[in-house]
């Protein structure tokens, strides 16, 4: 291989990274579905009025429970950007989400980033509610326990990361056997 090609491998290469990095959260054909975005607030505050329309909503998990033949997801509501990514840390509000398929409360674990396209299926217990035709996970949150599992204050003066992982901890038992 002369140094021509390997540079146009390397150009085709960073060329496909970064329009797989471009993607958005949902299929083209729900989007199109969707139609032109309604506000939070308008659907919040008048669901039978979209009852039936496909809509795309994003936010952080708060709970995942079994109801009927699948899972009630409850979202907390944030904003999302041009690649439909939830975005910033203001909530507009609460909504359900009703899956026919069952949603793992293991793998979708509170304050992780959802994306949901689904039909609006109306008001439940006094939230919107969104019957889901995709739900994409996005990212897990941030297990503050792993690195802290105590709080902060309780470590000796300059020792905080001795005693987190992957440091040696004598007290928890993190010593090779």
């Amino acid at each position: 291989m002369d140094r021509r090609s390997g540079v146009k491998v390397w150009a085709l290469l960073r060329a496909v990274l970064a329009l797989a990095g471009c993607t958005s959260a949902i299929s083209p054909p729900l989007q199109q579905e969707a139609g032109p975005p309604v506000g939070f607030a308008e659907l919040a505050a008048h669901p039978e009025q979209y009852k039936g329309r496909m809509e795309i909503l994003g936010g952080l998990v708060m709970m995942v429970v079994p109801w009927q033949h699948g899972s009630l997801m409850t979202v907390d509501q944030r904003p999302l950007d041009a690649h439909l990514f939830p975005i910033g840390s203001a909530s507009g509000g609460t909504f359900l989400v009703e899956s026919q398929e069952w949603l793992d409360s293991d793998y979708y674990q509170p304050q992780s980033k959802v994306v949901v396209a689904g039909v609006v299926d109306g008001e439940k217990d006094g939230l919107l509610a969104l019957n889901a035709r995709q739900i994409t996970l996005l990212e897990y949150p941030v297990w503050e326990k792993y690195y802290y599992p105590v709080p902060r204050e309780w470590y000796p003066p300059g020792m905080e990361y001795w005693y987190t992982p992957p440091y040696f901890d004598p007290y928890r038992g993190g010593g090779r056997r």
